[in-house]
Parts: C-alpha cells; structure tokens; sequence
C-alpha cells in the first residue's frame, strides 16, 4: 500500500471517529436540552399539572380523605364544600415545588389551609350549637392538616431536590461545553476536506447517528406507554405523569424528525457536490 492511500485510509477514520463523536455530541446534547425543557423545568410540571387538571382532582382527593376524617369526629360531609379550594392546592403546590427546585426540603406548608379549616369549624360549632372541647378542635385541624400536607406531597421529590439544584447550576455549561465541541468538529471536517462533497458526506453520518439514536429512544417511549405503567396512589399525579411523558415523547419524535430532516438534506448536498466533481474528472 503506498503512503499516499495510507494517509488517506487515516485521514477516512479520523474522519469517521469525528463523525461519531459529532453524532453522540448531538445525541447527548438533545437529551440535555429535553432535560432543561422538562425534568429541570418547574413551570414544565406546572403546565402538565394545569392541562392534566391536577389541582382540582388533588383537592377533590384531600376532600374525600377529610370526608373520612369528619366521620369519625361528626363532621357532615357538607361542611367540607368549601375547606379545600384549588386555587389553595395550586398556591401551595406551587410555594411546594419552588423550595424543591432551588434545593430547600421545607415540605408543604399548611398554613393557610390550617387557618381556613380552623374558621370553617369555628362557624360550624356557632351555627349548630356543637359541642367540641378543645382537644377535639385540636384533633381534627391536627389531622386535617396533616391529611392536607401529606396530600400535596410528591413522591420522591424531597431525594431529587438537591439533584434538580445541582443540575439546573450545571446543565447550562454541560450544553455549552457540547456546542462548543460540536461547533469544532463541524469546523475541522468543513476546513480539513479539500473537497466539500466529503464534508457534508460526514455531516450526513453525524446527524444519521443522532437521528438512529433518538428513533431508538423515542420507540421504546411509545412501546413502553410513556410514564402509563407508572404506579402512583394519587390518580391526580398519575395523569399529570402521563400528560408528562406523553408530552417528552411528542418532543423526542420531533427532535428524531428534526434529525432525519438534516441527515437526508446532507445527503442531498452531497449527492450533488460528488456529481458535480465527477463531472469535471
């Protein structure tokens, strides 16, 4: 073999190596970006818990478990009409999640809802006469209370707290740090090949990794059902998951059609720029 094929089958795998970096560089930064948009996103898990209806579907939960808790310390069903407003899950759930995000575990605060069962129980023993001593006042706004908090809560939320802090601080220079390497693969295999058609050639394997890799994932999202085999006691926050995944996968398709889009058009540029040199050979 002479030196000059030599150099050239080395240039071809530097070239390829290149090519597959890019690609993976492409890949990871996509699922980076997913993560930003989404996981690390709280006005994200607010926009899936409106569309899914949570805050009324949580606080129609927190009100059956106080039905049960009224029972047991003659409390009518009625009297719960008005305890639980949504408007208050959704101020609290919101107060809830901005502690999580920015690395605080301060839990649910039941203040609010404390005040307003208080009162509610306060005009309810007025109205009808009842006969509650202070430890059963006591009782019931403790457990109520308790019942309210412990209903907001979001499993697993106070063990990724620090992580979602730790991420949100980091992931900018992670996706920076990608484009930056990405923009110099993109620049040595543009200024390294003397003939172009060869450039977009590597180009085109690139973004046909980046859009195989992301076909894979996005499939197995759709077979595996998205977040739908997720076990979850709420039915509140198990639809708000499936609107969740639902929503990543939708993203994850458009991304691997973003893909495929950019791939076919290299191969496209490609074909012509090889066409027009072998026309000039």
């Amino acid at each position: 073999m002479s030196k000059k094929q030599t150099k050239k089958n080395i240039r071809n795998v530097v070239f390829c190596v290149l090519s597959f970096i890019l690609a993976l560089f492409l890949f990871v930064n996509s699922v980076c970006m997913l993560s930003v948009a989404f996981f690390l996103n709280e006005n994200a898990w607010i926009d899936q818990m409106n569309s899914s209806n949570y805050f009324t579907d949580k606080a129609d939960e927190i009100k059956n478990k106080l039905v049960f808790l009224g029972n047991a310390g003659g409390l009518p069903p009625e009297f719960f009409e008005n305890v639980v407003d949504p408007i208050q899950v959704a101020n609290d759930t919101q107060t809830y999640m901005d502690a999580y995000f920015n690395g605080r575990t301060a839990g649910v605060d039941g203040t609010a809802f404390k005040r307003k069962f208080s009162s509610e129980l306060d005009r309810y023993i007025t109205e009808n006469n009842a006969k509650y001593d202070d430890n059963n006042k006591e009782y019931l706004v403790d457990n109520a209370v308790l019942i309210y908090t412990n209903g907001l809560e979001i499993p697993l939320f106070y063990k990724l707290s620090e992580l979602f802090a730790e991420l949100k601080g980091v992931m900018p220079f992670v996706i920076a740090g990608l484009g930056a390497g990405m923009a110099a693969i993109v620049l040595v295999l543009f200024f390294c090949n003397k003939w172009k058609h060869r450039t977009f050639k590597y180009y085109c394997y690139s973004c046909a990794g980046a859009f195989l890799s992301l076909l894979a994932v996005s499939i197995y999202m759709s077979v595996a059902g998205g977040l739908k085999n997720i076990v979850l006691e709420s039915r509140a926050l198990y639809d708000t998951a499936v609107s969740f995944g639902t929503s990543i996968s939708i993203a994850l398709w458009i991304l691997t059609a973003f893909f495929l889009i950019i791939a076919l058009l290299m191969y496209v540029i490609y074909s012509n720029k090889i066409r027009k040199v072998s026309a000039t050979d």
